[in-house]
């Protein structure tokens, strides 16, 4: 299903802590935090993009940019009751592989706003990717952890993951696909 060139890495995501002192339970947590984020800023971003194109795209987007702040803060409820409330979440970036599903819309320049067919079928493209990258994020972690909680944290969140996959291939199907 997943367009040739856009494979995710074939080493788990989270089978080494970026940093030796943390867990790995840390790291994936500290990880999906950083996911999560990175998603809900694109969506918001994306939703001001399409605003004037696609109000309902851009409430859609809107929606989702929420879910993936509620996401977030799920993840942030099970560090802290796994790692105590005083113990701060490490900072970290989103993987570098996440970077490879964003658009090039660097030739727009910083300002644009989608105004044809083409551009907004290859962003909510590029946002399924997300979806998908995301899904295949926690379901790795569900198979790797032990603990119950998290392992029900994961489960929610891939069946997240997946409903919004969904959501984006009913937006994308009703999109003009783009001529090679």
């Amino acid at each position: 299903m997943r367009p040739a060139g856009r494979q995710i890495q074939n080493r788990p995501m989270c089978a080494e802590p970026q940093n030796p002192t943390q867990s790995p339970a840390r790291d994936a947590l500290a990880l999906g935090i950083a996911i999560e984020r990175h998603n809900a800023r694109c969506f918001e971003e994306w939703a001001c993009r399409f605003r004037a194109y696609d109000p309902a795209v851009a409430e859609f987007l809107d929606a989702l940019a929420r879910e993936e702040h509620e996401h977030e803060h799920q993840l942030i409820g099970l560090y802290h009751e796994t790692f105590g409330k005083a113990e701060p979440v490490p900072e970290q970036a989103p993987p570098e592989a996440l970077q490879q599903y964003l658009p090039r819309f660097a030739a727009f320049g910083e300002h644009f706003l989608i105004t044809e067919a083409w551009v907004a079928y290859n962003l909510l493209a590029a946002a399924l990717d997300i979806e998908r990258f995301t899904r295949n994020f926690y379901t790795e972690l569900l198979e790797q952890t032990k603990d119950a909680a998290q392992a029900d944290i994961y489960r929610q969140l891939a069946a997240f993951e997946e409903e919004h996959e969904r959501a984006f291939e009913e937006r994308l199907a009703k999109l003009e696909q783009p001529a090679d």
